[in-house]
């Protein structure tokens, strides 16, 4: 479970990196795909700037999930059913 976890979390901070520089990620992005398992996740992280040792780099990814959730709620309480 762990393993899903981070990875989920790993793939939201990688996606608010995206939101935050814009499509010059996306060469890198598709290298750091490209790695799999043929490189540490300390080496597949840096291949799109990133140091997987940040807790920024990680707060981003749950911040983006809280902003998520918050969507969601309003969402839902637009349409009557919170």
């Amino acid at each position: 479970m762990y393993a899903y976890a981070y990875g989920q979390l790993l793939a939201l901070s990688v996606y608010e990196r995206y939101e935050q520089t814009g499509p010059e990620l996306v060469p890198r992005y598709l290298e750091m795909l490209a790695a799999g398992g043929s490189k540490s996740p300390e080496e597949v992280g840096a291949i799109v700037g990133i140091d997987l040792a940040d807790p920024e780099f990680w707060t981003a990814g749950l911040d983006l999930v809280e902003r998520q959730l918050q969507q969601a709620e309003a969402a839902a309480q637009g349409s009557g059913r919170l």
